[in-house]
């Protein structure tokens, strides 16, 4: 991108590819760190207007700069001039495709758990429902920015009508002569003796209209709902949950909706519910809230690309659900899912050791927490979490799903010797960690050349990476298990 000043050429930055290259013509990409210097009297930086720190080696500055998790275009500012560049996206992004391929996958799988996971409850999450379910609250808490801002627009802006009301008043007052004016006259005869007050039409805006009564009944409706969530047993939720009904009983005691009407039955959707993008969308992020139209646990509402980490976490670990159900290994998979009085949640949330038993005593842990005082296994420095734990006996596998690191496989493998040295039996004393695997979405041609994927170095150092794709069955996964749960290449 041409800048919009030239600025000071004095800064440069360090790119992998090209070593010390000036800042403005940098090929710059998203979620990377980068080192900066400076070679001058002082520098002032400051990205979308964030200063930078320096500090002085010599007669240099140094820094570091991490650019954000998204791509798009940046303002800069340095040492008083001003101009635009650009960052661009990360090649090892999924598509968006790879990411509805997630969802699916792990709607499909925890469907298929849930039939097995003993649970004598019937949850129902059909239809329009309007209880708690695990699927609905992360919607909410996902989305509720986007239903903000467009309750903002709509509140600048809101849909209003003309009214014409009769009313008396002084004949000297009477600014138009409205058509119903000179009905009432003639009606009453009055002929050229006009009467000092007549009856007259005034216009005035009103913002009950339709839309917005079925608006303010949906407010309506997402705070009761918000309600139940803010007495569920998991305390992050109902916090969460009461905040947010605080600031939905706001917006119904907003002026706005004030002298709005609450719609009662049921809605239709107008014209300009289709037409208006505004109203739009908030009929749409309303439809997509009560709407669960599978059986079981499922979601099918959008998670934001951002958090694409966090849902390759969950997809790995249901892929590995899915190979051990497959071989028949499941034992009782209802530690997936917490059950209250008020719903059920698939419960895959970080610390919360969602756990699945297995046949044989084994053990499958999601977020699996070690730390000094745990019971069977601990650790004797920090606490550890690490994403996904297959527990057999007095071992433990560790797979760490990392969807971001294809090209620095080394280092991320180098930090896995944390468990294996760290985590320890507590009746032995013996280290538990016997394997310990990468997770990562590598390309098949990058993979077919990096020994860390091959079976070799795998059975020489008892860690190594598996190529796990979202839309690709990963054959090394299976063989993987089959040779570390049976001994079978």
């Amino acid at each position: 991108m041409v800048p919009h000043s030239s600025g000071d050429n004095g800064l440069e930055i360090w790119v992998y590819s090209s070593g010390w290259v000036p800042f403005q013509e940098a090929y710059l990409i998203e979620g990377t760190e980068y080192k900066l210097r400076y070679k001058g009297e002082g520098i002032d930086l400051r990205v979308q207007g964030m200063p930078i720190p320096f500090y002085k080696e010599g007669d240099t500055f140094l820094s570091q700069l991490m650019t954000p998790f998204q791509s798009g275009s940046i303002q800069v500012y340095l040492n008083g001039n001003e101009f635009d560049t650009y960052i661009h996206p990360d090649s090892r992004k999924m598509t968006e495709q790879q990411f509805d391929v997630m969802i699916e996958d792990i709607l499909n799988e925890s469907n298929s758990c849930f039939q097995l996971s003993g649970l004598e409850r019937g949850v129902n999450a059909s239809g329009r429902k309007r209880g708690a379910s695990w699927t609905q609250w992360m919607y909410i808490e996902r989305s509720f920015h986007e239903l903000r801002q467009i309750f903002d627009r709509i509140e600048k802006q809101p849909f209003r009508r003309l009214v014409k009301l009769p009313i008396n008043q002084r004949r000297e007052k009477v600014q138009r002569v409205e058509q119903a004016t000179l009905h009432w006259l003639d009606k009453r005869g009055y002929g050229d003796d006009v009467p000092l007050n007549v009856e007259t039409t005034k216009t005035f805006e009103s913002l009950d209209v339709y839309e917005n009564q079925v608006l303010k009944k949906q407010l309506f409706d997402l705070s009761n709902l918000l309600r139940i969530y803010a007495i569920v047993e998991r305390v992050d939720v109902s916090r969460k949950a009461a905040a947010l009904q605080r600031i939905v009983i706001r917006w119904m005691n907003s002026p706005f909706l004030k002298e709005v009407s609450m719609h009662q039955g049921v809605y239709s959707i107008t014209q300009k519910f289709r037409k208006h993008p505004i109203y739009r969308k908030w009929y749409q992020w309303f439809e997509q809230l009560f709407s669960h139209d599978q059986e079981g646990i499922g979601f099918d509402y959008p998670i934001a690309m951002k958090d694409t980490f966090e849902l390759y976490e969950m997809w790995c670990f249901m892929k590995i659900v899915k190979v051990l159900r497959e071989k028949n290994l499941i034992g009782d998979s209802k530690g997936l899912y917490k059950t209250t009085e008020n719903g059920l949640f698939l419960d895959l949330a970080q610390n919360h050791e969602s756990k699945i038993n297995l046949r044989g005593g084994m053990k499958l842990y999601f977020q699996r927490n070690y730390q000094y005082n745990s019971k069977e296994f601990h650790t004797y420095t920090q606490r550890m979490i690490p994403d996904i734990v297959l527990e057999m006996g007095n071992e433990i596998i560790v797979f760490d799903p990392k969807y971001r690191v294809p090209g620095n496989l080394g280092t991320a493998l180098g930090e896995m010797h944390k468990y294996r040295d760290g985590i320890v039996h507590r009746e032995t004393g013996e280290k538990a960690v016997r394997e310990v695997y990468i997770l990562t979405p590598t390309s098949e041609e990058s993979a077919e050349g990096m020994r860390f994927f091959q079976g070799e170095f795998q059975e020489a150092y008892k860690m190594g990476a598996i190529q796990m794709v979202p839309g690709v069955e990963s054959g090394q996964l299976v063989d993987g298990l089959s040779r570390m749960l049976f001994g079978v290449n």
